[in-house]
């Protein structure tokens, strides 16, 4: 297996952080839009069915998440055209909905295998959740199918799990500090985690040598 794993937490933050300058506004457009479609959508469902947590609420509250989640992909997917030098404009989020059924059958399924996998004393749980990170995009980007977009990721993130780990984490902190200047400190921080992940899907699956690298996944 022969990924390129050659990128440190500093180096995916400081090109991350070069790279969100023209980038923040259109990216905080796009949250922007994101935010509204949700506020939309959960006021509508809080007027038809309510809030309240009988089997109808539930069974919307699903359908909501499913509809909304390829929308959070297009979020991502910004980030990853970001790192790769591609153009962003807002309507990239639409285009994960061209691949809305593997995405909901791919979330489902990694759904069943985090919680077992927290069953299993919680580890696997935490290890699935952050190795399956790229499944979505590998999907969108590579047209891969379900299974394929989930173990090629596992397979990948598995050779530096600990230092992605350490990126999620350091996105977490800095999320944090950008909370607290009312919030104003997130039209930086959050493009800057969005670019950092794109960077190292980019250094993992972006080369030129892609399609080796995606058959020695397998």
């Amino acid at each position: 297996m022969s990924t390129s794993t050659d990128w440190s937490i500093g180096e995916v933050l400081k090109t991350a952080s070069e790279k969100q300058v023209g980038f923040k506004f259109s990216y905080a457009k796009a949250i922007a839009v994101y935010a509204a479609i949700s506020i939309v959508i959960t006021l509508v469902q809080e007027t038809t069915v309510g809030a309240a947590g009988d089997v109808a609420a539930s069974v919307v509250e699903i359908l909501v998440t499913l509809t909304l989640f390829p929308l959070g992909v297009g979020l991502g997917l910004l980030g990853i055209r970001r790192a790769a030098g591609r153009e962003t404009p807002v309507s990239t989020l639409w285009e994960p909905y061209s691949q809305a059924i593997p995405l909901i059958v791919m979330f489902l399924l990694m759904a069943v295998l985090v919680v077992a996998g927290f069953f299993l004393l919680v580890l696997p749980g935490i290890y699935l959740s952050i190795a399956y990170s790229f499944a979505p995009y590998l999907i969108v980007e590579k047209n891969m199918g379900v299974w394929e977009a989930l173990e090629t990721s596992r397979k990948a993130i598995t050779q530096y799990w600990w230092r992605y780990f350490g990126l999620m984490l350091v996105a977490m902190v800095l999320v944090i500090v950008g909370l607290i200047p009312l919030l104003v400190g997130l039209v930086w921080v959050l493009p800057i985690v969005a670019i950092a992940t794109g960077e190292v899907f980019a250094k993992t699956f972006g080369s030129p040598e892609t399609e080796a690298l995606t058959s020695d996944l397998e």
